[in-house]
């Protein structure tokens, strides 16, 4: 039987469409408090970016945005959206608040508490080393358990210090949040109206054997 059969396009329309509904709804999404909170935790402020390029620059979702700390602006993203609690990267990265250069020698701090109490509070260093930008300051860790988190960073330099904080939600990306699982949802609906094609070509050809007879 073709595709292009009268019983058939209709099927292979409607199983192509379920297919990209569904793809779509299985995307995963940033959850409600995965950004910034409204209204800042005590020691936030954001303000306009410095520029496209610096806002863009390592990529993950921005937190923070120019918060004055001394003579630098802090601005402070995380990687990936939604946040796992498996594996977290935040990258900070801070300018000068006159000229807009980038500032090294600093010392940058994460600390992390869960709101929840299920795991004690924790500080890490930010490196340049672990940064996939070299403009950036980088802390790369797992925070180790699902739930709401306040993540603070904490900046220290020659011409001034300051911490800002926001919170986030973690979450086990699960089955449906897999790539390779979302495809093969997508593409489920197409490979069944493929084989019901098969099975009905196979039943009419035996139909036309059986009346040739």
């Amino acid at each position: 039987m073709s595709l292009r059969h009268p019983r058939v396009r209709p099927l292979v329309s409607c199983a192509g469409l379920v297919g990209l509904v569904t793809f779509l709804l299985l995307w995963p999404v940033p959850g409600p408090l995965s950004g910034p909170i409204p209204g800042p935790l005590p020691g936030t402020l954001a303000g306009p970016i410095a520029g496209p390029v610096e806002a863009l620059a390592n990529g993950g979702t921005l937190r923070l945005a120019n918060v004055p700390m001394g003579a630098y602006l802090v601005s402070v993203f995380t990687d990936p959206t939604p946040v796992r609690p498996d594996s977290l990267d935040v990258s900070v990265l801070v300018v000068n608040r006159t000229g807009g250069e980038v500032v090294d020698g600093l010392d940058v701090r994460v600390r992390t508490r869960h709101l929840g109490g299920a795991v004690a509070d924790d500080e890490r260093r930010a490196t340049r080393e672990q940064a996939d930008d070299p403009r950036y300051y980088a802390a790369k860790f797992g925070l180790g358990a699902e739930g709401e988190w306040e993540i603070r960073v904490v900046v220290e330099g020659p011409e001034g210090s300051g911490d800002a904080g926001f919170q986030v939600r973690a979450r086990d990306r699960g089955l449906l949040g897999h790539p390779l699982v979302l495809v093969v949802l997508a593409l489920l609906p197409l490979v069944l109206v493929g084989g019901w094609i098969v099975l009905q070509s196979n039943g009419t050809t035996s139909v036309s054997r059986d009346a040739s007879r």
